[in-house]
């Protein structure tokens, strides 16, 4: 099968494409793709500082945009092109944008705690992220916060990586996603279809002491600081 390539689009597809409602980032790897035909992983990475290339890609298909890939030769390294094919995004088409007053209260009512590493930071550094990702749940006619969740930047792209990388991004069977705990990390049954359990923390402030001390006894025990929580927590059941 012929790999996919750039096709030269018409006036009337430049427009359209010029207005599709989408995030600013989106709309920067637009308008970079507009001009040169093309994106890769190592321009997104290098010009735009996309710390998960990739995304890209997603971004404007959530925004409805079909966009289409194949892999090239740089500077003697293979990589991901990415370009516009000339047609929606029927998958994605009409993603519905999170409101701001929905997004600033779902961070409230968590006290602006992330819902995977329960460190508190700042409402900008904070995203609300579907519980169940978007390209397999798809939006509900109403946003209830039962559905999302606020995670810190370094989750969002953690949590992406492996939903894009689980057998069920392709065979999107939601109620797998709902028993993951990508999903719902206070109470799952998987983690991207693997059986495991997981603890993410974030020490912050006083209890940075905490983990100071942990760090300290585990390398007297010339273990690892998870080996000494792990025994720590052990010792207290």
């Amino acid at each position: 099968m012929a790999k996919q390539a750039p096709v030269e689009l018409t006036a009337e597809e430049i427009e359209w494409l010029k207005s599709v409602p989408m995030s600013k980032r989106a709309r920067v790897v637009r308008d970079h793709i507009l001009e040169h035909g093309s994106i890769t992983t190592k321009v997104l990475s290098d010009v735009y500082d996309y710390t998960h290339p990739p995304r890209a890609r997603g971004d404007l298909q959530d925004a409805g945009v079909g966009v289409g890939s194949r892999m090239v030769m740089v500077d003697g390294k293979r990589m991901a092109e990415y370009f516009f094919t000339g047609a929606a995004n029927k998958n994605a088409a009409g993603r519905v944008v999170i409101p701001k007053p929905f997004s600033d209260e779902l961070k409230k009512q968590a006290d602006y705690r992330c819902a995977i590493c329960s460190g508190v930071f700042a409402g900008r550094e904070l995203q609300a992220d579907h519980r169940v990702p978007f390209m397999i749940g798809g939006d509900k006619p109403t946003f209830e916060f039962i559905d999302f969740m606020p995670l810190c930047a370094s989750d969002n792209r953690a949590k992406s990586w492996s939903c894009e990388h689980c057998e069920n991004w392709t065979a999107q069977d939601v109620e797998m996603c709902e028993t993951c705990f990508w999903a719902h990390p206070e109470d799952y049954e998987h983690v991207a279809g693997s059986s495991e359990r997981r603890l993410s923390l974030t020490f912050q402030n006083d209890d940075v002491a905490i983990y100071d001390q942990l760090a300290e006894e585990a390398s007297a025990a010339s273990r690892t600081i998870q080996a000494e929580a792990i025994e720590r927590l052990a010792g207290d059941s």
